[in-house]
């Protein structure tokens, strides 16, 4: 193998000197000029290296000759005697500094008018080939040929192709060459190869010379950094690599010198033209990088790096990561020597840790993180003042950037990284400082103020919602400075990053001074403390700040406020505003203590006893946005406390909320016990009925007193513990199984018993024979069985009831006398009481049946109040519940007492609604609405009755009035029909027609022949639709 390839050394050998030979014979022969640069680029450097005097010999004559006359070689020919020493250079080293100065000084001639001052006017291909042929020039020194190049002396020698390239890189079209022109700047600056970074000698020496160039350079290499986005990515990118290693390689304190920068003042320099050479040479020699000229030159480019920092929202994340890598390089090197400018950069490095982009994001996070480590050094004390300065401008400009929409976050984004980067080591030392801490804190105070405009005082008094679906981001929490939740996520992380740096303490103190003492404040100082909390990392060492912090909390002063406009017991008026501020506060106490919950966990426990319970009551209240924060805390309280639901953690904490509940029961105002038992309850099975039922007794005690302000709260109550009853017995308010009225006969058939039949025959105990309706004979019944049961006790005792049916007939006997109030909102949650307890005594007749007769009375005069059609329809709801549970029981009554009554408003009604289209207002008000009840509840009425064929007809009389299709639509249509029979299963019916399809099912024949004759007295064909689709179903 190393016999071959002698072989082709020898042969590469021989080839090039032949070559070189007719070179030198013809030295425009320039097709032998690039079968030279053929052969190079094909030969080992060995080979070259051994070649190189000859090749060099054979070109001299060409170069002299293209310097004596610029014509002499076209552009072309010139072109590729260059490429041919590019390639050259990329074999050779080269070791004499003359012959370096005479390739150096033909490139430049080529390139430069010396007359005129100015890049020739070459084409962009030549002046390519120059740049990349000067690089690897450049790049082939030998060591001893750097040492004597880079000498103050040939500095102005230099200075000449640097400004031919910085010429090059800002005005070219030529994006390649432009490329290249920067490259060829850190080629002449020994910064082009990473490992030219460790010769801290060489890197000294070369930045003696470049010091002459940096302020050119800086400057005209920003200019380029910053150019227009429309020409691409890769040029930025190029001159902020150069910018970074040049002004690196100028700045980096070589010899670590002991005096510091502020010690002495600095020299003046000289600003105007030298009168001749040796003035020149003068400065040269005596120019330095002294302490002054370190402090001089930092100040001169911070005002660059301030520009620098337009690049943050370079569209293109290369460029970005560029500049990250720029600041990461003069933060690692320069720290010391440019205080000034390094604070400008830690700007940028701050703005770019939150970027988009996650490869950007992570390198400025590690040069964060490196540099807070460094800030407890002494020696940077000059910069970490430098930082608090920026710190101090930065939370100073953000009440001014929260007027731009883009601004906002960009400023908070600023501040977190401040905060970060002074992390642990330095955060709590720069706000010991009360200016800094104040500024900090009401700053975030000002923008997170609070826009309560939204904020209803209104509170709910339908059927409550106690579950977990609702947005716990909620209504009450919106801002008057701002709307995006992207600003708001910022100002959370500027509190997560100030408790993770360790400033709880300090912050937490401010805040609680501030929630104690200054009203106008204080919501956002509990915000922002809330906020604090959920940042918390470290748990031990935050317990007493905690602790302090409910303690705060729960004061009285500060949890229980207002939430209605009024006067209070001091003369004090409440006004709208001051009770949207009251709700949005209590929210956010509450929220608090389910932050501190989850901050904490399993430690929380110790603080249960004294929180539990009011979270209970704000989850239990009516008003829905303190409700949704009550919830949440409550959830936020579980999980940290590891139970698996809410019902879990009531089980297991019942007593305590027993002894809760009745202790406030016990007092004046017993609301907030009853929210907490609405709470319990909702969330509680049936584990805990016992307890609870022992809590409904006290209420109950507290109900006999009727002019209590807060009946209406003891009565949600109760109808929350009637739901809870059917959620836990698994109660279903389904419909019977439909019976046909023969049915209902044959049943009876079949239970006769047959002696009683003989004796007896076809006689007739309906009401109207017998004379007594069957409330009355149930009267009679009850007498003789109290004197019976003293013969029968002995033989036969009934089952005790258990305790929450005895419950619940003593909620619906108080109830009941609650019914004849004038307060209708009480008069409807009876009813609704009322119409749910029934079902559960279903399967307890003892106690259904008196029951019902005690609804009666009260319930028919109900029926009378014809002007609020909302107790009529509630009304009417509790009277199916009774045909259907009491059946015949109620017949007679009903047709005597109620049935006038209802089809006296069905009848009326029937003429309201005529001709009421679906753009009529009618169809949202509550007679429209009484009139869908009613229609589709009164054939169950019917049937569940068996009413007489007398009253069948009056009924049906009035209910055919709304078979005409000049009725609402709506009233007509039903979607499902609930009885179990073949063609009404999918049937699309209206409500009217269902009622006769009903009724022709139930009694075969008796609708078809009161339709009949109703419809031959009709005159017009509005009713014929409706009985054709009757008679086809």
């Amino acid at each position: 193998m190393d016999s071959k390839n002698n072989f082709e050394n020898i042969d590469k050998l021989t080839r090039i000197k032949v070559v070189c030979s007719r070179i030198y014979k013809n030295p425009k022969d320039i097709n032998s000029v690039r079968e030279l640069q053929f052969l190079v680029n094909n030969s080992s450097p060995t080979v070259v290296t051994t070649l190189e005097p000859i090749i060099f010999s054979v070109f001299f004559p060409i170069l002299t000759a293209i310097s004596e006359s610029n014509t002499s070689y076209k552009t072309g020919e010139k072109q590729q005697i260059v490429d041919t020493f590019k390639s050259l250079f990329d074999k050779i080293a080269i070791d004499k500094l003359p012959l370096f100065f005479n390739i150096y000084g033909f490139l430049l001639y080529e390139i430069y008018d010396h007359k005129n001052h100015k890049v020739m006017d070459i084409s962009e291909e030549y002046k390519l080939s120059i740049v990349e042929c000067m690089i690897s020039l450049a790049k082939c020194l030998d060591s001893s040929v750097v040492e004597s190049l880079y000498v103050k002396e040939n500095a102005p020698k230099l200075c000449q192709m640097i400004y031919v390239l910085l010429d090059l890189a800002k005005m070219e079209q030529f994006k390649t060459l432009r490329i290249s022109a920067i490259n060829c700047i850190m080629a002449l600056a020994r910064v082009l190869d990473d490992n030219d970074f460790s010769d801290l000698v060489t890197r000294n020496q070369v930045a003696e010379v470049f010091l002459f160039f940096l302020p050119g350079v800086a400057s005209q290499l920003k200019s380029v950094a910053l150019i227009d986005e429309k020409f691409g990515h890769k040029i930025p990118s190029v001159a902020l690599e150069a910018w970074g290693r040049i002004v690196t390689l100028l700045m980096q304190d070589y010899r670590a010198f002991d005096e510091k920068l502020s010690d002495t003042k600095p020299n003046k320099l000289n600003k105007h033209k030298w009168k001749d050479d040796n003035e020149l040479k003068e400065y040269i020699q005596q120019a330095q990088r002294s302490p002054e000229w370190y402090k001089d030159t930092d100040r001169k480019l911070q005002q660059l790096l301030v520009e620098f920092s337009k690049l943050t929202h370079h569209s293109h994340p290369k460029v970005r990561l560029e500049l990250a890598n720029m600041s990461a390089l003069l933060v690692d090197n320069c720290i010391q020597t440019m205080p000034t400018s390094i604070s400008h950069l830690i700007d940028i490095v701050i703005i770019l840790s939150e970027d988009s982009d996650s490869t950007v994001a992570s390198k400025s996070k590690i040069i964060m993180e490196g540099l807070s480590q460094k800030l407890t050094s002494n020696e940077l004390k000059s910069l970490l003042d430098n930082l608090e300065e920026g710190f101090y401008n930065v939370i100073a400009s953000i009440p001014r950037k929260f007027n731009g929409i883009d601004e906002r976050v960009v400023a908070l984004n600023s501040l977190v990284g401040y905060i970060s980067l002074f992390g642990t080591h330095s955060l709590t030392n720069v706000l010991y400082s009360t200016v800094h801490l104040n500024k900090l804190v009401l700053t975030l105070i000002h923008i997170s103020e609070f826009d309560k405009s939204s904020i209803s005082l209104l509170e709910e008094y339908t059927t409550v919602d106690y579950e977990m679906h609702q947005d716990f981001r909620m209504a009450w929490k919106k801002f008057r400075h701002f709307k995006e939740d992207s600003v708001l996520h910022k100002i959370e992380s500027v509190c997560h990053v100030l408790a993770k740096f360790g400033a709880s303490c300090i912050i937490s103190d401010l805040l609680l001074d501030i929630i104690v003492s200054d009203s106008n404040q204080r919501k956002e100082a509990i915000f922002l403390l809330n906020e604090i909390v959920a940042g918390l990392e470290t748990r031990d060492r935050n317990l007493t700040t905690l602790r302090n912090i409910i303690a705060t909390y729960t004061d009285i002063n500060n949890w229980y406020l207002p939430l209605s406009v009024g006067v209070d017991e001091d003369g004090y008026e409440y006004t709208l505003s001051d009770i949207q501020d009251n709700i949005i506060q209590v929210c956010l106490l509450v929220e608090g203590i389910g932050k501190i919950a989850l901050t904490i966990n399993k430690e929380f426990e110790q603080f249960m006893l004294k929180t539990l319970y009011l979270v209970l009551e704000r989850a239990g209240s009516s008003h829905p946005l303190i409700r949704s924060a009550g919830l949440s805390a409550l959830s936020n309280i579980t999980t940290a406390c590891g139970y698996s639901n809410i019902t879990h953690l009531i089980n297991k904490n019942i007593d305590y909320f027993s002894f809760h509940i009745e202790r406030k029961l016990k007092k004046a105002s017993g609301r907030g016990g009853l929210n907490v038992l609405a709470v319990v309850m909702s969330y509680s099975s049936m584990d805990v009925l016992h307890p609870t039922c022992e809590v409904i007794k006290e209420l109950l005690m507290r109900t006999y007193d009727k002019q209590r302000s807060n009946l209406n709260d003891y009565l949600y109550v109760f109808r929350m513990f009637i739901q809870c009853l059917h959620r836990w017995l698994s109660i279903k308010a389904d419909e019977e199984p439909f019976k046909t009225k023969q049915q209902k006969q044959q049943e009876i058939e079949d239970f006769k018993v047959s002696n009683i039949d003989e004796d007896l025959g076809e006689e007739d105990f309906s009401d109207d024979i017998m004379g007594k309706t069957a409330e009355e004979m149930y009267e009679e019944d009850l007498k003789k069985s109290k004197m019976e049961d003293d013969e029968l006790q002995e033989e036969y005792k009934k089952p005790e009831p258990p305790v929450h049916i005895k419950l619940t007939v003593a909620i619906l006997t108080q109830s009941l006398h609650c019914l004849p109030s004038k307060n209708q909102s009480r008069k409807l949650l009876v009813l609704e009481i009322l119409k749910d307890g029934l079902p559960v005594l279903k399967e307890w007749e003892d106690e259904l049946l008196p029951i019902v007769h005690q609804i009666w009375s009260p319930l028919v005069a109900r029926f009378k109040e014809t002007s609020d059609p909302l107790i009529i329809n509630y009304s009417f709801q509790l009277l199916a519940v009774l045909a259907r549970l009491s059946k015949d029981f109620i017949r007679s009554r009903t047709s005597k007492e109620v049935l006038p009554e209802i089809l006296t408003v069905l009848d009326k009604l029937a003429q309201e609604s005529y001709l009421k289209d679906k753009g009529s207002a009618y169809r949202y008000s509550q007679n429209y609405k009484l009139q869908q009840t009613i229609l589709a509840k009164l054939p169950y009425v019917v049937t569940d009755l068996d009413m007489l064929q007398g009253d069948l007809d009056k009924i049906m009389a009035v209910v055919f009035k709304y078979l005409s299709d000049k009725q609402p639509v709506p009233l007509q249509v039903i979607l499902s029909v609930h009885f179990q029979y073949t063609k009404l299963d999918v049937m699309s019916l209206r409500v009217a027609l269902e009622f006769f399809v009903i009724l022709e099912k139930y009694d075969r024949g008796a609708a078809a022949e009161k339709i009949g004759s109703l419809s031959s007295d009709s005159a017009g064909n509005e009713f014929e639709k409706n009985i054709e689709e009757f008679r086809n179903s």
